[in-house]
């Protein structure tokens, strides 16, 4: 089987859905630049548009899948392989045949899962860990083991830019342009496939935190027990910042001079950690820019996005240190975070956040926020499927035995002896 057709036929299957991205970067010049087509095909006609670019040169195909027929992170549909793309030319430090032997060892030291596939990309090598399907809510999981297998496989020349899920990698079959060589598949495993829940729980050291609470239920007798999930960690915090950056600009209407470039900072930064692409990023950064009222020169922006790239490093080294059990925990104060930390209240006084601002916001907020939040929780735990209180409810209940009591004939004394109640109580119910 040809090799472009053994990649296809390992990563998609019958539960392939939504578009795959094909990209081919001709070899004919046109205007001094090379000519740049795109494919957006769904599984049906794959295999059609593949076998033609057999041969070709510089032609990219996405592991994973769009519910649109655009890529970016925000479209995955589905989550069908993790991967990474070891430039050994450029930033490995062994040969190719080394690295190789590398690879091997870190999967019997139970460092790294074993490749379900392994293509030489001409330059290097892109190792692909087939999973099962996961939906677009898994983005975080996907990058924490993304930067897990980066962290582990570094010094073997593994790529930053190309541990985000809208990656694009060299097709086998096709050739790399810069040596002439043919991306060609060295091994191939179509038995092995991956839950990321579990590599998470085997690489990762992961736990849930959480802890117990106990409440009275409304008779007072008895208790119920419940678990409390912190919803947050390291790489959910940052996409929720970037969504709350977002919020705020919205609020007010765009008009945030004077808060340009710390917004941008902070929404590079944030975004950067899922979108790992420069050029990628930048756009998303500059399409952001561009709805500001008055918006910041692009050179500016460029070099926003320039500024975060060794922090985004030290974002990774930090967390998987953290895992590793290397680097011990920062809990409080967040200075000793490697990485752009900000607390909520340095991001509050900064921009200038109000109390009603922070009304909409999920994480930016202070602790009048927090405590409001949790009182109207509060309040709505307290109440039934008729919105009433127990006391509210206890009432509605006293009225309606007055009144059935009434109703039988009873005058207002005989019910105030019946029910031990005094009579001017029983004729405030009645009103």
């Amino acid at each position: 089987m040809k090799d472009n057709i053994a990649y296809c036929e390992h990563l998609f299957d019958e539960t392939t859905d939504g578009y795959i991205s094909l990209i081919e970067i001709g070899s004919e010049a046109l205007g001094g630049q090379k000519v740049i087509r795109v494919y957006n095909t769904q599984l049906k006609s794959l295999k059609t548009i593949v076998e033609d670019t057999e041969g070709r040169e510089d032609t990219y195909i996405s592991p994973n899948t769009y519910f649109i027929p655009k890529r970016s992170g925000n479209n995955i549909r589905q989550y069908r392989s993790l991967f990474i793309d070891l430039d050994v030319e450029k930033y490995g430090k062994h040969s190719k045949e080394e690295t190789m032997t590398h690879i091997a060892n870190l999967v019997k030291q139970n460092k790294i899962p074993e490749p379900s596939m392994i293509a030489d990309s001409g330059r290097g090598f892109h190792l692909y860990f087939r999973i099962e399907n996961a939906p677009k809510q898994a983005i975080q999981t996907f990058q924490e083991l993304e930067d897990y297998l980066y962290y582990q496989l570094k010094e073997l020349g593994a790529d930053l830019s190309a541990t985000d899920s809208a990656r694009v990698l060299r097709l086998p079959g096709t050739i790399n342009s810069r040596n002439n060589a043919t991306c060609k598949i060295v091994s191939i495993n179509n038995d092995i496939e991956y839950s990321m829940y579990e590599l998470r729980a085997k690489y990762l050291n992961y736990k849930e935190h959480k802890q117990k609470k106990i409440i009275k239920t409304q008779d007072d007798k008895t208790k119920k027990e419940f678990i409390v999930r912190n919803i947050y960690n390291s790489y959910s915090l940052h996409i929720t910042r970037a969504e709350d950056i977002t919020t705020l600009c919205k609020l007010r209407g765009y008009d945030v001079e004077g808060f340009r470039n710390f917004i941008l900072h902070c929404f590079s930064y944030w975004t950067g950690i899922y979108v790992r692409d420069q050029a990628r990023l930048l756009h998303e950064v500059s399409a952001f820019n561009e709805t500001f009222k008055s918006s910041l020169p692009d050179n500016e922006v460029e070099g926003v996005c320039k500024s975060i790239n060794k922090a985004i490093e030290k974002f990774i080294d930090y967390e998987q240190g953290v895992r590793s059990g290397i680097i011990k925990r920062v809990t409080k104060g967040m200075r000793d975070k490697s990485g752009y930390w900000y607390t909520n209240k340095t991001l509050i006084r900064r921009l200038q956040i109000t109390e009603l601002e922070q009304q909409s916001m999920k994480t930016i907020i202070n602790s009048s926020e927090k405590y409001r939040r949790k009182k109207v929780k509060r309040d709505a735990n307290r109440r039934n499927d008729e919105g009433l209180t127990a006391r509210q409810q206890a009432k509605q209940d006293r009225i309606k035995e007055v009144k059935a009591l009434q109703a039988n004939g009873m005058t207002q004394l005989e019910i105030a002896k019946t029910l031990g109640i005094n009579q001017g109580t029983v004729s405030r119910l009645l009103v």
